[in-house]
């Protein structure tokens, strides 16, 4: 088959290789896909049948058109490289297992290297597992609910790294006023007297872990500077099983910071955000096969949770927001698990899910459970902690639902270095998505 025919992503391809027929849509940033393909779509082609050797060749020619390379990684066998090409960007994998390569051409007008920045100050760099509130009954009030997650970093900069926000049941006026306060004691003010979270990371699109920045930036975006947000949100025209709710989190976004650098994220990228390197180990799209590019595989959504090692200080924390048995199987099958080792482990989806293999991969000393105790310790789910327990020691695990944890990364690893008690209560109704208040 002439390659030709099939080129549809408009940056140089390969040489007297295969295109599987058609390309993937990856969906867009910030902007709404309910009725459809936005401008801003992501789109992926795969190259099929390669070798190591074929993209050396196909590195070469990037880089005599005119290309400007921004990202070389390489993972095992896999290897990686991000450019811009055309005004475009552009991000190339080569997967050793698959023998393909897959390109990613992005809308954004950001390229990595520009999102990214390495600026550093003097502040001490401290990671927190945020305190949300937690259905003592776990799953039996009709206000509450037992899942939902928020991690913050304090930069050495004096900005903040945000990832998710939780569920509107853990955001009645008396959380959500402790969340701002928290985040605005811990970040350094700038003369106007606002602070800076420089990034804002979502892990999927479900509701419990879009809602709480929805609702911050509600309420106070005028003492806020948002100036990054990231995801590795998949197309609703193809992905199954988004919460409504988050595009409120993405119109929030659009409306207060329509300046905001905007990143899609994708296996292989690697980068600094001031003294913290962030390195993507899995997306969604991954997962799409070349033989069927226009179908959906995933019966779980929360498989399409974006995977990252956060470096701090050269201890590792791995973020697994909700994932499942299909991101296993397919990272065993695929991936490469050597790269998973870390000091720290966020346990996936509030310790709904078992994922042995994945502990084993990351062999954590330190656990970070977003749940409660009592939640995590319930029948269902005690089993899948003790695959976590193999790796650490029951002192060692921090159940979010019982404080905020204040961790400081050393060289003997993550050690807690203080704790906060939970503010706030059962939802009291006073906000809902639409009516912003």
């Amino acid at each position: 088959m002439d390659m030709k025919e099939n080129q549809i992503i408009a940056c140089p391809m390969p040489d007297g290789k295969i295109i599987a027929k058609g390309y993937y849509n990856s969906g867009p940033m910030l902007k709404d896909d309910t009725n459809g393909p936005t401008d801003e779509d992501s789109r992926m082609q795969i190259v099929c049948s390669v070798k190591k050797e074929d993209f050396e060749k196909y590195i070469e020619k990037i880089k005599s058109s005119g290309a400007r390379i921004y990202l070389e990684n390489s993972m095992v066998d896999d290897r990686c490289i991000g450019f811009e090409y055309n005004n475009k960007q552009y991000h190339a994998v080569y997967w050793a297992k698959r023998s393909e390569i897959r390109i990613i051409e992005d809308q954004s007008p950001l390229s990595l290297d520009r999102f990214a920045y390495s600026d550093t100050g003097d502040r001490k760099t401290l990671l927190y597992a945020y305190g949300l509130y937690y259905d003592p009954a776990n799953g039996g009030g009709i206000n509450t609910i037992n899942c939902g997650m928020v991690y913050i970093v304090r930069l050495s900069d004096g900005s903040l790294f945000v990832v998710d926000g939780g569920y509107v049941f853990q955001h009645s006026k008396e959380a959500n006023d402790a969340l701002f306060k928290f985040m605005y004691d811990l970040a350094d003010k700038r003369e106007d007297g606002k602070i800076r979270i420089s990034c804002w990371y979502f892990t999927h699109g479900h509701d419990d872990h879009t809602d709480g920045c929805t609702r911050i930036l509600d309420r106070f975006h005028d003492k806020i500077i948002l100036e990054r947000v990231m995801h590795g949100f998949q197309s609703r025209s193809i992905c199954r099983g988004f919460s409504p709710a988050y595009l409120d989190m993405k119109e929030a976004v659009s409306e207060y910071y329509p300046d905001v650098k905007t990143l899609k994220m994708h296996t292989g990228q690697k980068f600094s955000l001031s003294d913290m390197t962030v390195e993507v180990l899995y997306a969604a799209e991954d997962m799409i096969s070349a033989d069927a590019l226009d179908f959906w595989p995933l019966r779980d959504f929360n498989s399409t949770s974006t995977i990252v090692k956060l470096t701090i200080n050269g201890q590792r924390f791995m973020l697994l927001g909700d994932t499942s048995s299909e991101a296993e199987e397919f990272t065993e099958k695929y991936g490469n698990p050597e790269l998973w080792k870390a000091e720290m482990v966020q346990v996936a989806h509030h310790c709904f899910n078992n994922l042995p293999k994945m502990y084993e991969w990351i062999s954590a000393p330190v656990a970070s459970v977003p749940n409660r105790f009592y939640g995590a310790h319930a029948y269902d789910n005690i089993h899948k902690l003790r695959e976590v327990l193999k790796y650490t020691k029951e002192n060692q695990v921090y159940y979010n639902g019982d404080a905020t944890y204040e961790f400081e990364a050393t060289k003997n690893g993550f050690v807690k270095t203080a704790s906060f008690p939970v503010i706030g209560k059962e939802f009291d109704m006073s906000w809902s998505h639409k009516h912003k208040v």
